[in-house]
């Protein structure tokens, strides 16, 4: 296989590879990350809740407390007996110490008998419950006939701050109103709360009626303007979760001390964040898997590619070797050969006398000195092999004229050589070709050139006088 093919079918697999990795991965990712968001937002509703009631606590148990204090029961069941002027003085100086004993923001007493809104400054005013809207509370808290009641609203001064106002429903031993009692306590802790959580996790929460009307928001022109629909209210203690749509999440807790709902709200923004970044890095690692492995291919490949060259390379001479000659001679051998193919054998005279005189070394100085006339006069016209100690091969694919320049040649370079130990260089060849024997397979032909390179052997030794034998 080569090396394109073997680079090719790596970069598939690890594509592929990569490919179902990431989709079992983002798969993953996507259930995990709906799970954790699930579960984040049931820990900040649960964190929430713990500050709202641990908030809320103080101010129901001083209301309550003073809705059922004999003080304030006798100070408005004599009201009309005593008159308001020592009511307000009374009421006054109540109110001050409750205020400045809890360090609330307000302290109040509304009378049901005279409509007098009394605070620790004094009589505040007289509700107009015909027609003012501002004073229409007193008249629903009243008509619900709860024991208490609260209402986080914006403080008339700073408007920045919340204030829970708790209402409790002041009434003698027979059950009969007298009027409301309450205070006013800063949610700053919760506030601060609401906006911390929402910045670090990305999440809406909000305080919400039954009818969803929104009762705290940290965005303060949605309070008591807009409401929140569509979600499963449940006055149990579980906390719910359920799906708004596509992209959008919410928990919903009911606050028993409020009588409202926590909302926290949750998209998939944070999800999809999480998911583009595992596909960038698991883009970013299959790059540098692609990289490394390119590299590691290349090397492989050519490493690989070296080691089988060099299997086909005869190591003394650099040319191809007799493994390669045999499979080159059973490619051509599929198919009849060219009309230009030229068979050559040649065989290097005189080898055994230099390695028995001159020794071993001087003999493969001749090798290569034969296998670099051959490759010189040759080698631009196919490939050259050693096949045997003394014995070479070519397989060449020229015309008649390039042969016989070439044959030429080989006689100028083999007469013109001169080693560092050998001075002389002769070699006897015999060549055949598809031109002369159109008929014959390359078998044939290399029989053929066989015999005349013997023959040329044979020739050489009768004109040199040379033993044969050495």
């Amino acid at each position: 296989m080569s090396r394109r093919k073997i680079t090719t079918l790596a970069f598939v697999i690890v594509v592929l590879s990569f490919v179902l990795s990431t989709v079992v991965s983002l798969v993953s990712l996507h259930r995990m990350a709906q799970q954790n968001l699930q579960e984040l937002n049931k820990m900040l509703a649960s964190r929430i809740y713990d500050s709202i009631s641990s908030e809320l606590s103080e101010p129901i148990t001083v209301s309550r407390s003073m809705a059922n204090d004999r003080m304030l029961i006798d100070a408005l069941a004599n009201e009309s007996a005593v008159g308001t002027g020592e009511t307000e003085r009374v009421l006054a100086e109540y109110l001050t110490a409750q205020k400045d004993a809890f360090r609330f923001e307000a302290a109040f007493v509304v009378s049901d008998a005279s409509l007098c809104y009394y605070s620790y400054g004094g009589i505040n005013k007289r509700l107009d419950l015909a027609g003012s809207d501002r004073d229409q509370w007193y008249a629903r808290f009243v008509d619900s006939r709860h024991e208490y009641e609260l209402d986080v609203d914006r403080d008339e001064v700073s408007q920045d701050q919340w204030t829970v106002f708790v209402d409790a429903r002041i009434e003698d031993a027979s059950g009969r109103l007298l009027g409301v009692c309450g205070v006013g306590a800063r949610m700053t802790g919760n506030q601060d709360l609401f906006v911390s959580l929402e910045q670090e996790y990305g999440v809406r929460i909000n305080l919400i009626d039954a009818e969803g009307l929104i009762h705290a928001d940290t965005d303060e022109s949605r309070i008591e303007k807009e409401y929140l629909n569509g979600l499963q209210l449940s006055q149990g203690s579980e906390y719910v979760y359920q799906k708004l749509g596509a992209e959008r999440f919410a928990v919903t807790k009911y606050v028993d001390k409020l009588g409202w709902y926590l909302v926290i709200q949750s998209d998939a923004a944070g999800e999809r964040r999480q998911l583009l970044s595992a596909l960038l890095l698991n883009i970013v690692l299959c790059g540098l898997v692609l990289v490394v492995m390119l590299v590691a291919v290349r090397v492989i490949a050519s490493r690989t590619l070296a080691l089988a060259s060099a299997s086909f390379v005869d190591q003394t001479t650099r040319l191809l070797n007799r493994r390669a000659f045999e499979e080159r001679k059973a490619q051509l051998a599929q198919s009849p050969p060219k009309e230009d193919f030229v068979y050559l054998i040649a065989d290097l005279n005189g080898l055994k006398r230099a390695n028995d005189t001159l020794g071993h070394e001087a003999g493969d100085e001749l090798i290569r000195g034969a296998a670099d006339c051959l490759r010189a006069c040759f080698g631009a016209y196919g490939k050259i092999y050693r096949i045997g100690g003394d014995e070479f091969a070519a397989m060449l694919n020229l015309s008649k004229e390039q042969l016989e320049d070439a044959m030429a040649a080989l006689d100028a370079a083999t007469a013109g050589w001169r080693g560092e130990q050998v001075k002389e260089l002769s070699l006897s060849c015999g060549c055949a070709s598809s031109r002369e024997f159109p008929s014959e397979n390359v078998s044939e032909l290399g029989r053929i050139s066989d015999e005349r390179m013997y023959a040329a052997k044979e020739a050489y030794y009768k004109r040199t006088g040379y033993d044969r034998r050495r």
